[in-house]
Formats: C-alpha cells, sequence, structure tokens
C-alpha cells in the first residue's frame, strides 16, 4: 500500500497490468520530500532519481515491488505508483561498452502495400546490438521478414542478431503485430535482451471509448511474451530514465498522466520518450494525441523538448499540437505514414503544417528507409531505395480509398525514381515510365 500525503486529496487509478497509481493534488516539494520518507519507512531502498526541469523522480525497490514517484511543480500534483514487477532497467550508462559500429537511426519503411499506417524505427547502438521501437501492421503481412532481413544483413555472420530492447508505444495492431510474427518465426536467430511498453487494460474505465479498437491484438501479444519468460519485460512510467548500451530514453508521458481526465482516445495511452545518442536528441511521441500533448507542453516549458529529430505523432494525423512541435523545433521530420495519406494529412491538419514548415528535411516512411548516424549532422543520411508500393485494387477492397488513374500514374513513376523495382502488375506504366 502506498503511504498517503497528510490532508491530500488521494485518487487511485488501475493504470495497468500490474501497476496502481495514486494521484496527489495540491502538494508543496517540502510535502513530497516527507512523503518519499515515508516510502522508506515502509522498507523500500531508492534505488534512482530523476530531475527534468524540475519535475522530479524516485525510484524504490522492495524485493517484488517497485514504488515510482514523481513530483510535478507545474500543477503541484504527485504521482506516485506501485508496479508488482522486480525488473529495473539499466538507469546509468554501462562503463564496459565496446564501441564497435557507428550509432544510426533507420525510420524502416514498412510495407505499405495494403495499409496506410504502421511504424517501426531501428536504432543500432554503438556495439553493434539495436533497439526496436514497434513493428507493423497486420496487413504488412511480410514484415517480420523484413525486419528480421534488415537486422540479419546488419549482424557479424555466424552471430545471433542482439536486440538489446524492443519497445512498443502503445497497443493498436499497427505497432505491435508483427513483433509477435518475428517472435514465433525469427527469435530462434535473435537474442532479445528485454521488452518496454505500458499498456493500459481493457477493463480500463474509458474501454468502452475504444470500441475494442486492438484488444484482441492485445491479448495475442501478451499471450506471446507469456511463452518467453526468459524475456524481461519492463513497465515504463514518466520520470524514468533508463540506458540501453549508449543510448538515453527519458520516459516523458504515458496514460497513467492523462488520469484524471478521460483517456477516451486510446492513443493517448501512448508512452512518449525522448532518445538522447551521441550528443543528438530524437523524440518517438508515437500516437499521442492533444491530451498528452498538454501535459508534456506544460511539463516541460524551458527548452527540454528541443531536438534535433521527431517523429511525427500519429502518423501526421490528428496527434499533438501545433504548440508541441513548435517546442521540439525539429530539424528532421521522420513521417510514418504514406505520402498519399501525408498528403491528405497537410491539407487537414494545422499541426502537421507547422511541423512541416520548422522542418528542413521531412522523410515519408513508405518513400523508402533512411538512415541517419549520430550524432547528427545537418544534411547527413541516406535515402534507400523504396521496396514496396501501393496495391490500388487491395487498398480498395479492403478499406474503399480510391484514387484517379492519373494520381496513381504519378505515385508509381515517383517510387521507380526513387529506386523501386518495376512491379508485373504495372507493365503498361513500366512500358511508359522505364524507357
Amino acid at each position: 500500500m502506498i503511504p498517503l500525503i497528510k490532508n491530500k486529496k488521494a485518487s487511485r487509478y488501475d493504470s495497468a497490468y500490474s501497476s496502481k497509481l495514486w494521484l496527489f493534488e495540491d502538494v508543496e516539494k517540502e510535502e513530497y520530500l516527507s512523503h518519499l520518507e515515508d516510502i522508506k519507512s515502509k522498507g523500500y531502498q531508492e534505488a534512482y532519481k530523476t530531475d527534468i526541469e524540475d519535475n522530479l523522480t524516485y525510484v524504490f525497490q522492495n524485493g517484488e515491488n517497485l514504488i515510482f514517484s514523481s513530483f510535478y511543480p507545474c500543477d503541484n500534483t504527485v504521482r506516485t505508483v506501485l508496479e508488482n514487477n522486480k525488473n529495473l532497467p539499466e538507469f546509468k550508462m554501462r562503463e564496459d561498452l565496446a564501441e564497435t559500429t557507428k550509432t544510426t537511426l533507420w525510420q524502416f519503411e514498412v510495407d505499405h502495400s495494403l495499409i496506410d499506417c504502421g511504424m517501426c524505427y531501428i536504432i543500432r547502438a554503438c556495439d553493434g546490438s539495436f533497439f526496436i521501437i514497434d513493428s507493423a501492421h497486420t496487413y504488412s503481412c511480410r514484415d517480420d521478414e523484413r525486419i528480421h532481413e534488415f537486422l540479419r544483413e546488419r549482424t557479424p555472420k555466424g552471430e545471433k542478431i542482439r536486440i538489446a530492447g524492443w519497445f512498443f508505444s502503445h497497443g493498436h495492431d499497427d505497432h505491435i503485430t508483427q513483433f509477435k510474427n518475428f517472435l514465433m518465426y525469427h527469435s530462434s536467430d535473435a537474442i532479445i535482451e528485454g521488452l518496454y511498453f505500458n499498456f493500459p487494460t481493457y477493463d480500463h474505465r474509458d474501454a468502452g471509448e475504444w470500441m475494442g479498437a486492438g484488444e484482441g491484438y492485445v491479448r495475442q501479444f501478451r499471450d506471446a511474451i507469456k511463452k518467453r519468460d526468459d524475456i524481461p519485460v519492463y513497465t515504463l512510467h514518466s520520470g524514468q530514465t533508463f540506458f540501453i548500451r549508449n543510448l538515453r530514453f527519458d520516459v516523458l508521458c504515458s496514460h497513467e498522466d492523462v488520469f484524471p481526465k478521460s483517456n477516451e482516445n486510446y492513443n493517448d495511452s501512448s508512452v512518449v520518450l525522448m532518445m538522447t545518442a551521441e550528443n543528438t536528441k530524437v523524440c518517438f511521441p508515437g500516437d499521442a494525441g492533444h491530451e498528452e500533448s498538454y501535459i508534456l507542453e506544460n511539463r516541460y516549458k524551458n527548452g527540454y523538448l528541443k531536438c534535433e529529430i521527431m517523429q511525427s505523432a500519429h502518423h501526421a494525423h490528428f496527434g499533438t499540437t501545433a504548440h508541441f512541435y513548435r517546442m521540439t523545433n525539429s530539424e528532421v521530420a521522420l513521417v510514418p505514414s504514406t505520402q498519399i495519406m501525408y498528403d491528405g494529412d497537410l491539407e487537414r491538419y494545422e499541426a502537421t503544417r507547422v511541423m512541416a514548415d520548422i522542418a528542413k528535411y521531412l522523410f515519408i516512411a513508405s518513400n523508402g528507409t533512411v538512415e541517419i548516424d549520430l550524432p547528427y549532422k545537418s544534411g547527413e543520411f541516406k535515402l534507400h531505395p523504396d521496396e514496396t508500393f501501393e496495391n490500388f485494387q487491395g487498398i480498395n477492397d479492403l478499406w474503399s480509398y480510391e484514387y484517379t488513374e492519373e494520381r496513381k500514374k504519378q505515385l508509381y513513376k515517383e517510387y521507380l525514381e526513387r529506386g523501386g523495382k518495376p512491379i508485373q502488375e504495372y507493365d503498361s506504366w513500366n512500358a511508359e515510365f522505364c524507357n
């Protein structure tokens, strides 16, 4: 049980599969520090602490239980989480790192032949191991194989692929599905050192608003990892900092922070990460929506959100606010979307236009994998050939999306210009464009 703060209102939130949160309001810093002493008096030992723009987080451990307690001066709240999980990630950089390769970030081109969403980022740490963010959609049918092939090509022959961590921003199927397939078909060729996420349960008070979206996929995901008790699972909470080799990750927001407001938009259950590697900051908001955006804008007003590289929230659909993009002020924008969808979102959403106006370089995932070595140097990146292209009939059958013949031909021509291989289905266009 969490010690209460005397004379302060406490609201409880059953936040995740193994977590419970208590929210205390109108708390002064001295009262928070006294709260920490009360936690220690219950037998908990301090494991580590963080301080980002005066937002304090302390982490305590007592056997199988962890406590994460954060103080936010912007609204004088304390959020204290009791976590039934003995696993703590590394909270400082290892001193014995062998630097064998460049630290590199890839926005991986997921297969968008039948779907316009999905997201996968791959980071290679300085020792050649990988940190992966999300995977791809159910309809990105071969992406477990494509991810495996990509990692295999960048792993020395005779060695297993070493995935130092695999992070999942939230439980929608376009982010988690192909991981399950990777685990099923390719894990014998890989060592996975840990899984990182924080999904709300489907008996959540606002789950009725989600209309079951993704529930079956989350259950399959959880069933798959239950069979792999050799892979540690780390539940992420705001204020937490952890390290994967030479990569630092600050956890900035999750569904726990939206409470007590409604979390009717499931995208606002995204865990927002800020990665710092080789003096370069990269922000990954996942599919975070307006509620999480307001929280971030309020907590980090003094420049912390400024970063060199930004993943556009919710595929550049209705995600974070325009003000959030102004605060991040990123030179590089990475858009996990298709060209068709991005063009429409650019017209629909002010935030997308603001992000695009600020960015000096903008990369749309469907147009080919982009490779960026870290530390990032302005204008230095590598564009890989475009690998996948729309199956227009399949997209129409599944989603009723229709495009004019002129637009189809334009997209195919641009695909070929990006190094895409001619597709037999479009032989008449090949004759026109390949001469």
